[in-house]
This record gives C-alpha cells, structure tokens and sequence, in this order.
C-alpha cells in the first residue's frame, strides 16, 4: 500500500503527489469530432446529441468581447461596470480599450481602476477579466452555476461583439481526453480519446485562452482554438478544485480509479 500518495488535499506538513494512479494501462478508443471544432491536445470532450465529439462544456461561464473599432468618448457597460473612453485626439484604440480592462477581480470598484485611456465607475459583479490584443476574456467567478449571461450596453456596444461559452450547474459526462491537437474546422474528422487516464490534472487542459491558445497544423501554421471553454476559469483554487472533483464524479472514464481521493491500493 502506498502511504498519502492518493490524498486530495495538501497537508501542513506533506503534499501529495501530483499523480493519477492506475493500476491498468491507459486505453484509447476511436471518436469522430464534431465539423467547426479546433481542438487541443489533452482537452476534454463530451458527446452530442448526434454522439459526435464536441470540446466539454465545463462549469464555469465565460465570454469573450472583441473591441472591433476605437471609441471617442463612448461608454461600455458590461458586468455592472461602466467604462467611458477618452474624448478627443480619436478617442481611444480597440486596444487601449481592452488593455483598460485586463485584471480586474470580481468586486472591484470602479473608483480603484486606473484606465489609460478610460476611466469606470461601478463595481464588476460575477466574473474576473484578462485582455490580450483588442479581446477581453470574462470568467464567472462561480463555478457550478449556470450564471446570468454576459451583456455589452453602452454607446460604445455597437462597435463590440460578444461570444458567450455557456457554464452550467450539471457536469455532462467526460467521453474521453483528446489524444493529439485536431482541426475539424473543414468537416467532421476522426481522432482517438483516452478513456483510462493515468495520470493527474496538471497534464490536463483544464481551460482554454482563446486569446492566445492554438494548434500547429502539418504545415506549421498556427491556428487559434474554438472560442469555448473547457472547464473552470480557474480563477482560484477552490474553484479549481471543484472541477478536478467533478472530473472525478461525472466522468464516463472505465473504471476512473483514483484521483487523490485517498490511499491506493
């Protein structure tokens, strides 16, 4: 018997092993994935209605708001804060735009952002934000719970556009963990899935940055993943842990075995 190596928690004076134990090798079956799917490696996968392979949802919402022109003195509302850009001198870029936004936790008030080109007031309610490029990213800062969709007002909401990945509070069962990166975007195409995992969350893909997240194609290219979102926002431990512990309770993995749940045998 292995002594702590299973445990689930950290420990004052241990920590456990980052390992997923099993003591049968790891199985593979073959899937076909959903047409418009651009996948990565080691992403969870869940079936459709159709039972073709599609990137898990998750259960935590996110959404992501692409900055499609500059703003002159135009306002965003979104998430209970209200940003006003700068007037005059052409107002402020799409990127100036999204830079003002990145890193702002769930509660901040408005008051506390320095914007560059902006300036808000109000408080961001239900999500944490991270920018790249003219994109912000917002993560629900509940996981678990199908939240209230994200919305854009404001004089400036004409010149956004807004993808939603919806979250929810029921975890669809795992169909396996995707073995290579696949690019389905041309039509449905056939992978394989790990069915027997032996090893730990680290060398999983928990969530996507669809700011920055690609694949390299044969040729070499890179091509940026589908805008989805494949687990917790990971926003912070606890709700990090809530999606290794619902990875472990919804999965359709035969048999899962152990997750540092407990000593293994």
């Amino acid at each position: 018997m292995a002594e702590n190596n299973g445990a689930y928690f950290d420990y004052p004076d241990y920590t456990p092993k980052a390992t997923f134990f099993r003591s049968s090798p790891r199985n593979t079956k073959q899937i076909v994935v959903k047409s418009g799917q651009v996948i990565k490696a080691l992403s969870f996968l869940e079936s459709d209605a159709e039972g073709k392979s599609i990137v898990h949802g998750g259960i935590a919402e996110s959404a992501l708001v692409s900055i499609d022109d500059k703003m002159d003195n135009k306002t965003l509302i979104i998430a209970g804060l209200t940003y006003t850009s700068k007037a005059g001198g052409g107002g402020s870029s799409a990127e100036e735009v999204a830079a003002d936004w990145d890193g702002i936790a769930d509660g901040t008030n408005g008051a506390d952002i320095t914007g560059t080109s902006g300036s808000f007031t109000g408080t961001l309610v239900g999500y944490n934000t991270s920018s790249s490029g003219t994109l912000i990213t917002f993560d629900a800062s509940t996981a678990g719970t199908d939240v209230t969709d994200l919305t854009v007002t404001g004089t400036g909401a004409a010149d956004t556009t807004l993808t939603l990945s919806q979250g929810g509070g029921t975890f669809n069962p795992i169909q396996g963990v995707l073995v290579y990166d696949v690019d389905a975007s041309g039509g449905d195409t056939g992978a394989s899935v790990y069915t027997e995992a032996s090893f730990w969350a680290e060398a999983l893909t928990w969530a996507v940055d669809v700011n920055v997240d690609t694949i390299k194609l044969p040729d070499g290219t890179l091509k940026a993943v589908t805008a989805y979102n494949t687990g917790a926002s990971a926003s912070d431990s606890l709700e990090q842990a809530l999606l290794q512990q619902k990875f472990v309770e919804g999965s359709e993995f035969d048999p899962l075995g152990y997750s540092r749940a407990g000593e293994v045998y």
